[in-house]
């Protein structure tokens, strides 16, 4: 059935089924009620992964949101978040997600806004997990030339000539930038576009990795990409009464 699903616990998309019946997201069989899924759209605040002082990816996934609307093609939840009482963060903060499935498009718009008295900085972003019939077969342009990271083994990426390909091993790719993408597929082409985030990541535990996560099925890393729009380094200064948003537009074509 078309739609979006989704669950209070961390305002996480769950799924997005698009009208021709295509799930553009990836959902493990092993989440665990009560934790984040391991797939969807986790959101990241107030940092992503490793960089901030904070727990990794930050609290807000972990919280219960407020529903604010609620259709089969449409959904926003709030997050309130109070000086001293998630993870002993300072700050106060108003945390907004909206998401839309259209004929053609998803369009997810995340949005923090500082309610308290006191400048902070954040970091964060969308975690999507894009479901792919296979990895191995995936190339993903418009990154060939943009300057990254590979932070497993701390080393530059290098520009290439040719698209992006994968393997089963893990990577942890963080690229400087937003340019639009096109991740093809055997079955499916997605275009993606973003505004308002800094860096893309793009970001898969490889099979040996999977074998780590209790969440996941061993060989189901090779059904799904992580493409990330997010804010990792440096954290961005909010100043009091200041606001951010980002955008995720994805478009979809048959291959």
């Amino acid at each position: 059935m078309q739609g979006l699903q989704h669950q209070a616990l961390g305002a996480q998309v769950l799924q997005a089924i698009t009208p021709e019946g295509l799930p553009l997201l990836y959902l493990s069989p092993l989440s665990v009620d009560g934790q984040p899924a391991r797939g969807g759209v986790p959101l990241l605040f107030p940092q992503f992964a490793q960089f901030g002082p904070g727990r990794k990816h930050g609290f807000a996934r972990h919280q219960r949101w407020t529903l604010e609307r609620a259709e089969p093609q449409a959904l926003s939840y709030g997050l309130e978040v109070p000086p001293g009482q998630l993870d002993g963060w300072p700050h106060a903060a108003r945390l907004r997600l909206i998401a839309t499935l259209g004929s053609g498009a998803l369009n997810l718009q995340w949005q923090v806004e500082n309610t308290g008295q006191t400048g902070f900085e954040w970091g964060g972003g969308l975690h999507p997990y894009w479901a792919v019939p296979s990895l191995e077969a995936c190339e993903l342009l418009g990154l060939e030339t943009t300057p990254g990271l590979d932070n497993l083994s701390g080393q530059p990426l290098l520009p290439q000539a040719q698209p992006w390909r994968f393997g089963p091993q893990g990577m942890e790719y963080l690229f400087e930038g937003l340019p639009a993408l096109q991740l093809r597929t055997p079955t499916h082409t997605l275009h993606l576009q973003g505004s308002g985030f800094t860096q893309w990541m793009v970001w898969n535990p490889g099979l040996e990795g999977a074998r780590g996560l209790a969440d996941l099925p061993d060989h189901d890393a090779l059904r799904f990409i992580c493409i990330e729009p997010v804010c990792a380094r440096p954290m961005q200064w909010l100043a009091p009464g200041a606001g951010f948003e980002g955008t995720l537009q994805v478009r979809w074509e048959g291959a």
